[in-house]
């Protein structure tokens, strides 16, 4: 069993281990890059990806080449389906995991009140300016296609027929579907009850 002073769910990281095959020390890699990438978020480090929430905090990590070796450990088994590891091996690399996330859990208990406020600043700045620009890339795509439509002779042939298509399939596919339906529904009805009454008699 791993000591857990992180109050982290390891089940199933102690589950593929368990298993005693290489499969299963790949599982345990991967659930323990899951569990790595949770306590990030629970602390609120700030950081569009993992890479850059590692470089956020890489002060705090007493062991930040282990951190790395394990992570490569965890792309290469991402990227190479027959990669192999020995049970050893991944023990290394699952405690490489578990030192950077002492170091963080650490590390957040002991900055100041201030100091917390900031991180969380960040970590929500992060994530509005993240949502900000997806909303944006959205609006300029549709403004983009709003205009192709209305103002090109291709756009203009292009909106008139999903019009036309979606005139057909809502009042000609999906109504006669709805109506088919009903119509079955309705005719089971009636044999339900006539066959049940049959049978009273």
């Amino acid at each position: 069993m791993i000591e857990n002073k992180l109050n982290l769910n390891w089940s199933a990281v102690e589950k593929a281990l368990a298993e005693g095959t290489f499969s299963g020390y790949k599982i345990g890699v991967l659930e323990t890059e899951k569990i790595f990438a949770d306590l990030l978020k629970s602390k609120q480090i700030p950081g569009s990806t993992i890479e850059r929430q590692i470089k956020y905090i890489e002060k705090y990590l007493s062991l930040r080449d282990k951190l790395d070796y394990s992570r490569h450990i965890y792309e290469r088994i991402i990227n190479e389906p027959h990669f192999a590891l020995a049970r050893e091996e991944t023990k290394q690399i699952i405690s490489g995991y578990w030192q950077a996330m002492l170091d963080i859990e650490e590390a957040v208990q002991s900055l100041s009140r201030w100091e917390k406020i900031t991180l969380r600043l960040k970590y929500i700045w992060n994530l509005t300016a993240k949502n900000l620009r997806n909303v944006l890339l959205a609006v300029l795509a549709a403004s983009a296609l709003i205009w192709l439509l209305s103002e090109t002779s291709a756009g203009k042939k292009t909106a008139l027929f999903i019009v036309s298509a979606n005139h057909f399939f809502i009042f000609k596919v999906l109504l006669w579907t709805l109506i088919v339906i009903a119509s079955l529904l309705a005719l089971g009805g009636i044999l339900y009850f006539t066959t049940r009454s049959k049978k009273k008699f």
